[in-house]
């Protein structure tokens, strides 16, 4: 999976002469991320009109927003299997939703489906609401909690600049200061508390991209899973993969298709449904 994104594509897709110049500000900053480690701190919400959509995100992490629309909307991360497109689908749960963008690619192939989108990061669940309320899309439903294995308030780490990290316990990355990573004080939520709030009997989809949690939320909802149809679920170790796989192979889905590699998504049919 590719994972930074396509300016040319992205301009290419762009409806206005003014998406076009901020974008081509986001390639410049980009540029000196990759060049020179610089870091840009705007929180300032600023709109393109791209592709289907008109989109918010911050000004000061544009350029991993530009990374995350690429992945979903070129690349169609979390649909590289064609039963994972969410067209035929009545309930899809967005775990980890981060600033909407599968959300939004989800109501695009298929505007009837009811979608559930979680995001305990405060930072992106602002711009979560701001693409779901400006594009006027119906039958979605914010959360802003942590999806995990257990319910109440929990720690949560996060980075300020980019919003597609964040997680209980953020995962080490070379490129990444400590300094950047900040803690705050969440509400978390259990899937099979989601469900039982929003009387959810079986679920269409499940998409799982929570940075490192996965298992925890499977195994505390080892007694509803069996009521899940798909599951496609990032994983970003090789231990991870097995035990995912392990997991959900023993409780009756079939891995239909995976991304293999040191990080991807695994997706996952359950075959007694």
């Amino acid at each position: 999976m590719k994972d930074e994104a396509d300016f040319q594509w992205l301009k290419k897709h762009a409806k206005n002469e003014i998406t076009i110049k901020r974008i081509n500000a986001f390639e410049k900053k980009w540029k000196s991320v990759m060049s020179e480690g610089r870091i840009f701190k705007s929180k300032r919400h600023i709109q393109l009109n791209i592709g289907g959509y008109k989109i918010w995100l911050r000004e000061g992490g544009g350029c991993s927003s530009m990374d995350t629309y690429t992945e979903i909307f070129k690349y169609n991360r979390h649909m590289l299997h064609q039963e994972f497109c969410g067209e035929t689908d009545k309930v899809i749960v967005d775990a980890g939703a981060n600033e909407g963008y599968y959300t939004l690619k989800i109501k695009q192939n298929n505007p009837k489906c009811r979608v559930l989108a979680i995001e305990p990061n405060p930072l992106a669940f602002k711009i979560l609401k701001k693409n779901i309320d400006t594009n006027k899309l119906k039958n979605v439903q914010l959360i802003n909690k942590m999806l995990g294995h257990k319910c109440g308030k929990t720690s949560f780490e996060l980075v300020d600049e980019i919003s597609a990290i964040g997680s209980r316990n953020i995962q080490k990355r070379p490129w990444l200061e400590e300094s950047r990573i900040k803690k705050i004080i969440v509400w978390g939520i259990t899937l099979c508390k989601l469900c039982q709030e929003y009387e959810l009997k079986t679920i269409d989809i499940l998409k799982l991209d929570v940075e490192g949690d996965e298992m925890e939320i499977l195994i505390s909802a080892k007694n509803f899973v069996r009521n899940i149809r798909k599951i496609v679920v990032e994983y970003h170790s090789k231990e991870l993969r097995k035990e995912l796989i392990k997991f959900l192979t023993k409780n009756d889905f079939k891995l239909v298709h995976e991304e293999r590699g040191v990080c991807g998504d695994l997706y996952f049919i359950n075959a007694l449904l």
